[in-house]
């Protein structure tokens, strides 16, 4: 046997201050699913949003926060439960924390929202981060999740292996899932959407526009808001397009939706029909995005690409090419890897996504030179990235 000096592991020389850090890092990274159940928790009851409805800037106590629970879910203890949870958040810097004495020599804390938490309080449009952090945590994405090392071994669809059948397939199975994903992706396009145009002028001139993987119109409606002139055509499978709203607009005439709903149906593509009408500024169509889509000025994809392998994002993009008149663009809109991985927040969301799409799909994240490469293979001639919002979602540009 060798000694015992043989076996053990030298370590890097660090200062006793970066010893502390290291060690730190490592605790807070193998205890994470705690930090994640008690966020969860705060979206289930709500308790942003509580904050928030105490008016702007508002801080208030665990007991004010404990009133607007429902009765039959709190009791006597519930405030002093909440303030433990409530510290996680506040070490995370979702919330803050102010200290208030009281007469009797008591201490009260006092909570309020930080710039963060305000991203998890719902807009006048419905938007919020909450919904994206309720679909990670579904049971049949979880499932799935804990698969990771048979990813990395066997490679393979996990959850296709856990339940059966593909994401989209058990989507279409699963209404509740299905509604949960919508509300999710419609809530990341909308905070995302909004910042992009601010900025991305590429939908000016454009008389129609498809939105191929639109969900449930989310994204289109807010180019349409902005561009009024534009005609949309929101195109995804049927049975999202079966939960889609109707976005305000000039309702067609019955007989004019059975004529385009005959001419529809010949190219392979199917209307929603509700209350017997559409509307001008969003048509919503359903079909197979690999086999044709609707012909339109531009076309853009959100999200869209990362959920496939290479070859497949080219047919894709090849049928787009085909839809499209001789001048046309899509316009991609996705996360953008960094050709270097660095420790930074963009960098974590965007390696995290890249291994959910390596358990639960058969796509990835890409960089720029990978996207780059996909456009010159599908037969666009020229290739761009325009902008980036919130050092996350790059706006790309492919041209006929």
């Amino acid at each position: 046997m060798g000694s015992l000096e043989n076996k053990v592991t030298p370590t890097p020389s660090l200062s006793v201050s970066e010893d502390d850090k290291a060690c730190l890092q490592a605790i807070l990274v193998s205890s994470a699913q705690i930090f994640s159940c008690v966020l969860n928790a705060a979206f289930e009851l709500d308790l942003f949003g509580i904050i928030a409805r105490a008016g702007p800037a508002a801080c208030i106590t665990t007991s004010e926060i404990a009133s607007q629970l429902p009765p039959k879910d709190s009791d006597s203890d519930t405030p002093s439960r909440l303030d433990r949870m409530l510290r996680v958040l506040v070490s995370h810097s979702l919330l803050t924390c102010s200290i208030h004495t009281l007469e009797d020599g008591r201490v009260e804390r006092l909570y309020g929202l930080t710039p963060t938490s305000y991203f998890f309080v719902e807009k006048d449009d419905g938007s919020s981060l909450a919904s994206l952090s309720a679909f990670i945590s579904h049971r049949a994405f979880w499932e799935a999740s804990q698969r990771m090392k048979h990813a990395i071994l066997e490679g393979g669809n996990q959850f296709q292996r856990v339940h059966g059948m593909s994401l989209f397939q058990y989507m279409d199975k699963d209404p509740a899932f299905n509604i949960l994903f919508n509300k999710s992706m419609a809530d990341l396009s909308t905070i995302g959407l909004s910042k992009i145009l601010e900025v991305y002028q590429g939908f000016v001139g454009l008389t129609s526009l498809v939105d191929v993987g639109g969900g449930t119109g989310k994204c289109l409606s807010m180019v349409i808001s902005q561009y009024p002139s534009i005609k949309g055509i929101n195109f995804d499978l049927p049975h999202v397009i079966q939960s889609a709203p109707s976005y305000p607009g000039t309702a067609v005439k019955a007989q004019q939706l059975a004529l385009l709903s005959s001419w529809s149906c010949s190219q392979g593509f199917f209307l929603n029909e509700e209350h017997n009408s559409i509307y001008a500024g969003i048509e919503h169509v359903g079909g197979d995005m690999f086999h044709n889509v609707p012909k339109g000025d531009a076309i853009v994809m959100k999200n869209i690409l990362h959920d496939w392998n290479d070859e497949n994002c080219k047919k894709l993009l090849r049928t787009c090419y085909k839809a499209l008149p001789d001048n046309g663009k899509v316009v991609i809109i996705e996360l953008l890897m960094p050709e270097a991985t660095v420790s930074s927040m963009a960098s974590q969301y965007i390696s995290r996504l890249d291994a959910s799409m390596l358990l639960n799909l058969e796509g990835q994240e890409r960089t720029e030179k990978e996207f780059e490469a996909l456009c010159k293979e599908s037969g666009f001639s020229n290739f761009q990235v325009v902008f980036c919002a919130y050092a996350l979602w790059a706006v790309m540009e492919f041209h006929k």
